[in-house]
């Protein structure tokens, strides 16, 4: 009888040390998943696929998330090979930020770079207000890109970082602190240019709201704003990666 009381008393302090492992490793899993959608980032959209009709070209768009941080600056600097793909067009989501310095905002199909400023410098009623995400990220610029060769297998558009406030790198910068919040290297983006016979899709952008922008023009490497533009779908461009 003693024995069985202590081997009935072992399993079940077994069982709660088990139960007890297993709460922790929610709460632990919990808190990753908080702080991950919490912390600021920019991303591409999609950030995969095969590009469909090479002829056609594709569209990109780079998302800003402020996480739980008001933003003052956000700048995107994003590379691209000017040897197998070419910027036609890129337009910019002119709501988010008070102004958009020409000084600080460039594309260049010579060296393949493509860079974006916006800034918010007062929180105040009558101008724009710091740029806080609200439910969903938004469309930072939209990247129109016709394919000058197919000769590669993949295209790769990647983000400049060096995780301070350095010129030419992409940053995220916060309000209270004045301090870049954009703690991570943005993931890179890769196409292919699979010639295979793909089905008809289209591109959705997350940020639905995010319709209004400028074209820009390249002139002399510098973006240039001659109106405005809506961020139309584009279908048949890219099919999403599994």
């Amino acid at each position: 009888m003693i024995y069985y009381l202590h081997m009935t008393y072992s399993t079940h302090m077994k069982q709660k040390k088990i139960v007890g492992y297993f709460l922790c490793l929610l709460i632990l899993i919990s808190s990753s998943i908080k702080a991950s959608a919490s912390s600021p980032s920019f991303t591409f959209y999609p950030s995969s696929g095969v590009v469909q009709d090479a002829q056609e070209g594709f569209t990109v768009d780079v998302l800003i998330d402020s996480g739980s941080y008001e933003l003052s600056k956000a700048r995107a600097m994003i590379k691209f090979d000017p040897k197998v793909i070419k910027l036609v067009r890129a337009s910019k989501n002119s709501s988010l930020f008070e102004q958009w310095p020409l000084e600080q905002s460039s594309t260049d199909n010579i060296n393949g770079v493509v860079i974006l400023t916006g800034v918010t410098q007062v929180d105040s009623q009558e101008g724009t207000p710091f740029y806080l995400t609200d439910t969903s990220p938004d469309v930072f610029i939209r990247l129109e890109f016709d394919v000058i060769t197919t000769k590669e297998e993949d295209i790769v558009l990647s983000f400049e970082y060096s995780g301070q406030d350095d010129d030419f790198m992409s940053v995220l910068i916060d309000s209270d602190t004045q301090n870049n919040v954009l703690a991570v290297k943005p993931q890179s983006a890769t196409f292919s240019l699979n010639s295979q016979d793909i089905p008809e899709t289209g591109l959705n952008p997350s940020a639905i709201g995010a319709i209004v922008g400028i074209i820009l023009i390249l002139v002399g490497g510098y973006i240039r704003s001659t109106g405005s533009t809506y961020f139309r779908k584009r279908t048949g461009t890219i099919v999403l990666s599994d």
